[in-house]
Parts: C-alpha cells; sequence; structure tokens
C-alpha cells in the first residue's frame, strides 16, 4: 500500500521546483519500495534503474558473477539520459538505483547538478535476510558482500538523507514526503532554481520493537530563515541541564527516563548498545535520546537500554534539553 499523497506538494514539486531524486543502496535495502512510494506519494514520476541493465550484466549477475566497472558504464549513461530527460522537461523524477560508488554518482549529477541523493543503510545482518528472503529477482544474495565491498557512503559533500532500513518503508517515505514538500514550499520564496535541501541529520537512539536500543538517522529540514542563515522550525522544549562528567566516566546499561537532545559542548562521549555496536559524539555533535522503557516492561540489563561514556583526557560536558 502506498502512502497518501502530500496534501499541497504536487505543485510545488513541479516546474522549477522539480527535484531529480536518487534512492540509494545495496541489494535488500528497499530502495525500489521507498522509490516507488515515495514517487507517489509526491506525484512524481518514478525510475528502476534495475530494468535498464543490459542483457549481458543481466546474465552476469544471475551467474553470480560481480558487475564491474566497465559492465555499469553503459548502464549509468542510460540512467544519466533518463535524468537529463526529466530535467528538461522541468519534471521531478524519483530513481531507485545502487549507485554504490562516488564516481558513479558524479557522473549522473553531470545530468541533474542538483540532485538530492538518499542513502539507505543497515546492518550487515539485516541486509543479508532481507536479500536472502527477496523473490523474482535476478541478482542473487551472494552478491551481497560483494556490494558492501565496494560501497562508498556518501561523503560530507554530498548532502545525502540518511536512513537506517530498521524503520519501515513506509515510516521513511513519510519523512522523505515531508522533507521534500517543505524545501520545495520554501524554494517558492526563493528566485533561484532548484531545491535547496538544506538540513541538518538528526541521530536518534531509539527502542524498537524487540525492546533492544537502536540508533537510526533522520534529516531535519532548514526550512526557515533566509538562504543565508537557515533556521529548522520551532521545537517545543521543556527545560535543560548540564552535566560534568570527569575523565573515566561510564555509566551502567540504561535507559532514557524522558526523551531529551543531547549535546555535546566539551570533550568526547560514546553511546555502546546491547549488540555490541557504538557511536561516538564531539564538540557540537549532538543526538536525540527516546530510548525508553517499553511500557509494562521491567528493566532488563541483559536486553534494555545503552551505555555511555567520556572519551580522551578532556571531562566531558554535555547539555540536555527535554522535549
Amino acid at each position: 500500500m502506498h502512502p497518501p499523497p502530500v496534501p499541497g506538494s504536487a505543485a510545488a514539486l513541479h516546474g522549477a521546483n522539480a527535484p531529480v531524486i536518487l534512492v540509494m543502496g545495496v541489494s535488500g535495502s528497499g530502495k525500489s519500495t521507498v522509490s516507488r512510494q515515495l514517487a507517489h506519494a509526491l506525484n512524481l514520476s518514478f525510475l528502476e534503474c534495475d530494468d535498464l541493465h543490459s542483457p549481458h550484466n543481466v546474465a552476469r549477475m544471475a551467474a553470480g558473477i560481480a558487475l564491474t566497472d566497465a559492465d555499469r558504464q553503459g548502464w549509468l549513461a542510460l540512467i544519466a539520459r533518463e535524468i537529463e530527460c526529466a530535467r528538461l522537461e522541468r519534471r521531478g523524477l524519483v530513481v531507485a538505483c545502487s549507485a554504490l560508488k562516488r564516481a558513479y554518482r558524479d557522473l549522473l549529477r553531470q545530468a541533474a547538478a542538483d540532485l538530492c541523493l538518499v542513502h539507505l543503510r543497515g546492518s550487515d545482518d539485516l541486509l543479508r535476510e532481507r536479500a536472502t528472503q527477496r523473490r523474482g529477482h535476478y541478482m542473487p544474495a551472494s552478491l551481497l558482500a560483494s556490494q558492501l565491498a565496494t560501497l562508498e557512503p556518501p561523503h560530507a559533500d554530498e548532502h545525502a538523507l540518511c536512513f537506517d532500513v530498521a524503520q519501515s518503508p513506509e515510516s521513511i517515505v513519510r519523512t522523505l514526503a515531508q522533507t521534500f514538500a517543505a524545501v520545495a514550499n520554501a524554494a517558492t520564496h526563493d528566485t533561484s532554481p532548484g531545491p535547496h535541501m538544506h538540513h541538518i541529520t538528526k541521530t536518534i537512539l531509539f527502542t524498537d520493537s524487540d525492546g533492544r536500543a537502536r540508533f537510526r538517522d533522520e534529516p531535519v529540514v532548514l526550512s526557515e530563515g533566509s538562504p543565508q542563515s537557515m533556521l529548522s522550525p520551532l521545537f517545543a522544549s521543556g527545560g535543560y541541564q548540564l552535566r560534568h562528567s570527569p575523565v573515566g566516566f561510564r555509566s551502567n546499561f540504561h535507559c532514557t527516563g524522558t526523551p531529551q537532545w543531547v549535546f555535546i559542548l566539551q570533550g568526547q562521549m560514546e553511546i555502546g548498545l546491547q549488540g555490541g555496536a557504538s557511536r561516538v559524539f564531539g564538540p557540537g555533535a549532538h543526538f536525540y535520546a527516546d530510548d525508553v522503557l517499553p511500557d509494562g516492561a521491567t528493566f532488563d540489563a541483559t536486553l534494555h537500554g545503552h551505555w555511555s561514556r567520556q572519551l580522551g583526557s578532556d571531562p566531558l560536558v554535555t547539555l540536555f534539553v527535554r522535549g
């Protein structure tokens, strides 16, 4: 089932503000599903790049042989041509394409310099599980390892919107649709052509459906202010606290009592999860802590929560903003 179209987005996303959105990721990331649903939600055209592979490429992949750069050259040229046509026709387009390397994405940007990039990423285990369960596709799950080895995640200057595919496609599409609608509506007040994807990444520490803490990333669009000083919408808050953690500090596993933003003012903070994964946040970094204990659950230190610790030689100073 497709998410409903976003109210008021159709007019703003056509003409001069029509975006070309490239949804990238390895096999099993759900890029076709997300792209198709996003195109429907925004009333844009949809391009499935798997359909543009030559019979030679399809035969190689079906046989479990990874494609080379030379194999992909003609395929990328066809995709670039489709993007160029959409741009010339002032028509919005959502493209589902693996786009594993920076060089591939740069080639596609020659057809649309303002290409909007969405990267779907996930743990190797989850991607492997999804690739194995997929039916009716010529690419076998055995090629996932070669894709992961080839993948060059978007660089900072590519301004990609990144999503953890542990989220449902519907949740990802909902956030993306609202994001592009807001950007397009803001662009109607700007005289320069094309969409302007100004955003910051909101890293969220949340409690998943299995009770474990996990990370996911979502964009926060800077849709207010001026081109020289972009602002997000105003968020409600419920007070703030400052905390000083000495060198050597480390907590036990715990859940977040109240959802809150965490801003690192000094030092480095590492957040660790039950499965062994962790992320480090340094000065100027931030994340949103929403790892609350599930309703009706009793805290289990082997299942719930996360730990935090100070890293390096400087004490850790953090700002907590509730809301």
